[in-house]
């Protein structure tokens, strides 16, 4: 049996799809299975005893007809027997498709049905997403066994990172993510402003490329010593290096959030727009700050609440997150 998992496209969703894979490797303890993935998601996947083999594609594969229609037909060269798309978009049911896989499987939805040829309905009450993929396997209701089977990292990794450290001249430090792609889930600057105000403990700022330039404005504009950042200095793979040696971890809904908590170091996410029953970060010490406020969850990436701008955020008081993280280091 030769399997192929369409991965989902964003970080967060794609550490929260691997309790997928390892229900995957059990059912099918004999079988080739592959991660199909974008390259950006392709760093969770590395090492993982789960699977065999990562078939990542780069933005430019999958950009116009003519790409995707050559990424789709380069799958047949894989033999699958079955596919499962954890991603709903039109496009990964078109490589599916494109494979030749006998068996696609996947939810309905975005006119792609056509191109599977099992459709798993959706379920009708809330579930968290993790718990959305494994409904593929008809494992919906099953335990998901947090703390096991997570991101891998090789020992070298960690080396590198404690190395690294020891290079910045930063011992033991905090992992902050205050950035997520969505405004309405990034931390409003004077919030993060507030948060850091309130500890002395040292921190290491954690983000991608696009974030560099905030993160600098935020060490500036804090004008403490214990704050620094590496913010778009590493890809994904380092930074998850990194973010395994951290004390603790205090940040927005994003994916890095996702990773610590996978890791098992002790995290406390700040939700905004987001549901933190469907996508809230998944692990052994892991909390979760959501003020529920009467707009919530609005799951807009843009925040629509003209009157009281981010309140879901701003409702927090900078105490909170520390108080928490001093918790689970009991």
């Amino acid at each position: 049996m030769r399997i192929g998992v369409f991965c989902p496209n964003w970080v967060g969703d794609a550490v929260m799809a691997l309790p997928f894979l390892n229900a995957c490797r059990d059912a099918n303890p004999d079988a080739t299975i592959i991660a199909i993935c974008k390259s950006w998601v392709a760093p969770i996947y590395e090492n993982h005893h789960t699977i065999d083999g990562i078939i990542s594609f780069h933005k430019k594969d999958l950009t116009g007809f003519r790409a995707t229609d050559n990424a789709g037909r380069s799958l047949k060269a894989l033999d699958l027997d079955r596919f499962y798309l954890l991603s709903d978009s039109y496009r990964a049911a078109y490589l599916a498709k494109k494979s030749e896989t006998a068996v696609r499987i996947g939810y309905p939805g975005q006119g792609r049905s056509g191109l599977l040829t099992k459709i798993i309905p959706r379920q009708k009450t809330k579930m968290h997403r993790s718990y959305k993929y494994l409904n593929l396997l008809g494992h919906s209701n099953g335990e998901i066994s947090i703390g096991s089977d997570g991101i891998v990292l090789q020992d070298k990794e960690k080396e590198w990172a404690k190395d690294e450290l020891v290079q910045l001249g930063i011992s033991d430090p905090i992992a902050f993510f205050p950035f997520s792609v969505a405004t309405s889930r990034s931390l409003p600057q004077l919030k993060v402003l507030e948060i850091l105000e309130k500890t002395a403990e040292p921190i290491l700022i954690l983000g991608g490329k696009g974030d560099q330039s905030r993160a600098e404005i935020l060490v500036d504009a804090s004008r403490k010593n214990n704050i620094h950042t590496v913010a778009g200095h590493y890809g994904l793979r380092k930074s998850i290096a990194l973010i395994s040696i951290c004390r603790g971890a205090v940040g927005a809904d994003s994916g890095l959030g996702h990773i610590s908590a996978n890791l098992g170091v002790p995290t406390v996410s700040l939700f905004g727009a987001g549901d933190s029953k469907s996508t809230g970060p998944m692990g052994l010490k892991t909390r979760i700050i959501d003020e529920n406020v009467h707009c919530s969850p609005c799951l807009k990436n843009k925040c629509h609440n003209s009157i009281e701008p981010l309140l879901c955020l701003e409702k927090t008081h900078p105490d909170l997150p520390w108080k928490l993280l001093s918790e689970l280091w009991v």
